[in-house]
């Protein structure tokens, strides 16, 4: 015995109902799961941020001498992974009916840096004034600080124990942490192969591929 089958609709027809069909349910996972999105890329954020030399001097304490912190380590890199963390967007448009149009745009993190900015972690209030060296940090490179003076590192002295500023050509971030707008530990922390296959996964669960 043999069966026949005769199809009723064109190829592009049954195509086109194909993609409605995933399209359909591309939009609504998407659309449903932007939440569960947003916290599983926040709970990547602070692998990325303990990843950067930059923090990893903080928490070493080898820069905390530098910038006479009146806080503590942990508590300024703990303040910056929660700025960071409620910051966090997701812009999503639905694809049309040709599986075309569609994607979805995550901002980790403000392009400003106002979030970070505003953070009192960021200042080292002393008796002279207030050094913003987050700010330092993140955006004025290799500009002098201090005009005059350098950091002397050495036990029992200055506010934290572990140096102080005498005389010379001038204060600056060290040249391995100095970050500009476009270039600093926190851009550093969400670009790269590592982060993109995190982020990769977490829409592959999301989307049950």
């Amino acid at each position: 015995m043999s069966i026949s089958l005769k199809l009723l609709e064109s190829e592009q027809e049954i195509e086109k109902k194909i993609n409605q069909a995933i399209s359909t349910q591309i939009n609504n996972l998407l659309s449903s799961n932007q939440s569960k999105i947003i916290n599983s890329v926040v709970s990547l954020i602070p692998k990325w941020i303990n990843n950067q030399p930059e923090i990893q001097a903080l928490l070493s304490r080898s820069l905390t001498g530098e910038f006479g912190f009146n806080t503590s380590p942990s508590n300024i890199v703990n303040a910056i992974i929660n700025a960071i963390s409620g910051s966090i967007l997701i812009t999503f448009k639905k694809y049309n009916q040709n599986l075309t149009g569609g994607g979805f745009e995550l901002q980790i993190q403000q392009n400003d840096f106002a979030n970070l900015l505003a953070l009192p972690q960021g200042h080292t209030i002393y008796s002279g004034g207030d050094l913003h060296w987050l700010e330092w940090m993140l955006l004025r490179g290799d500009e002098i600080i201090v005009v005059g003076y350098e950091y002397n590192p050495k036990t029992g002295l200055g506010r934290t124990g572990l140096g102080n500023m005498v005389p010379g050509k001038g204060f600056r971030v060290p040249p391995q942490y100095s970050g500009t707008k476009d270039n600093n530990f926190i851009t550093r922390a969400f670009i790269g192969t590592e982060q993109e296959q995190d982020i990769t996964k977490i829409f592959k669960k999301v989307l049950g591929a």
